[in-house]
């Protein structure tokens, strides 16, 4: 007599369904968490070729590379200015990040991106803005604008940065963004104007802002001195049109010699108004070889709102800013500092702590474990 094979029962079901499912919920957040991991391994490693491609720069010129350069126009306005070479540190960097061919690809004869703001000279004759389009400048090189490097992308951060385009042989190209921006140290209006951090702008006529930096201006000692962080891009979009996040810029409300100190500046920034007609343009990130947004200040500790002076909507230097520091990786940024080595600073560092992570000659002792 043949015997009948017994099946699940409608329990049984159940029961190994519930269990795969709590397999499933348990396993979900470990590979999310691995995830996570190997994209924050990349952008230590992005953040550590950046460093070695600053020390071979400084081996070959014995100076880091400036975060910009601002030359003084001609007497006669209407005149072609002299070349601005407004380029970034990134821009600079490329020939030490086996990026060679990229960086032999860029006309010094123009700037990145209009020069000072308000680019008086014509190219093939027209005169366009100097805007999100980049101005006249940006034409003769606009392959090298649109390339993105991968080194200066964090994979955690999914922001655009740029919204900007160019037709490249037929084709609208997105311009190129960074997840990683160049200390310029804290407000210099409170330093007599001078800069403080351990960048500097080359400029033939503010010598407040032009004193070349060598390994010799680091009198903390280089392990004490971050020289580049990471920031999580914007949305790319206009005013009050992003959503509430570590993207998002903010109008402070006051200018930027209206606090006494940067520590009361970064208190009412964390208190202003978080609502969508306080939000200033959403391109945090944008346009990784123009020196004018690749610049970042200690100003306002890791992960916290970014401010914008009410004076200073848009400093074609960026010598005097609020943005902050930022990532999506859980609980801190990574920094990079200028003995090479990245280290993760924690949300909870303390200002002062971050204040004399921002200067290379303080007389500040910052010991590791503060951060």
């Amino acid at each position: 007599m043949t015997r009948r094979s017994r099946g699940f029962t409608l329990i049984e079901l159940l029961v190994v369904i519930a269990i795969i499912a709590v397999l499933i919920a348990l396993l979900l957040p470990a590979v999310q968490s691995a995830r996570e991991a190997a994209r924050r391994s990349q952008c230590l490693n992005n953040l550590r070729q950046i460093g070695l491609a600053m020390h071979n720069y400084i081996s070959a010129n014995d100076v880091l590379p400036p975060v910009s350069v601002d030359q003084e126009w001609n007497s006669n306005r209407q005149q072609i200015p002299q070349p601005h070479q407004n380029w970034s540190q990134h821009a600079r960097l490329l020939p030490y990040m086996e990026q060679q061919v990229l960086y032999n690809m860029i006309n010094w004869s123009f700037g990145a991106r209009g020069s000072d703001g308000d680019t008086v000279y014509t190219y093939g004759g027209s005169n366009p803005p100097d805007g999100a389009s980049g101005g006249a400048d940006s034409v003769p090189q606009m392959t090298v604008l649109t390339t993105q490097v991968a080194a200066f992308l964090c994979p955690s951060d999914f922001h655009p940065g740029s919204s900007a385009t160019f037709p490249v042989n037929g084709v609208n190209r997105l311009v190129g963004s960074s997840s990683y921006a160049s200390n310029i140290g804290l407000n210099r209006r409170l330093t007599g104007w001078v800069l403080n951090g351990p960048n500097y702008v080359a400029s033939n006529w503010d010598p407040n802002v032009n004193s070349t930096t060598t390994l010799a201006k680091f009198q903390d000692g280089t392990t004490n001195t971050v020289i580049f962080s990471e920031w999580i891009k914007g949305e790319a979009v206009p005013t009050r049109a992003a959503k509430d996040g570590l993207s998002e810029i903010y109008n402070l409300g006051g200018n930027s010699n209206t606090y006494p100190s940067d520590l009361q500046a970064a208190m009412v920034c964390n208190s202003v108004p978080i609502n969508a007609h306080n939000r200033e343009p959403q391109w945090k990130g944008e346009w990784w070889a123009y020196g004018g947004t690749m610049i970042y200040s200690h100003t306002q500790t890791p992960n916290r709102t970014n401010c914008l002076y009410h004076d200073i909507v848009l400093d074609a230097r960026a010598t005097i800013t609020m943005l902050a520091a930022s990532s999506y990786h859980p609980g801190g940024v990574n920094s990079l500092f200028m003995d090479g080595s990245v280290r993760f600073i924690k949300n909870g560092v303390s200002y002062s702590t971050w204040y004399a992570l921002a200067t290379p000659n303080g007389n500040e002792a910052v010991s590791s474990d503060s951060y």
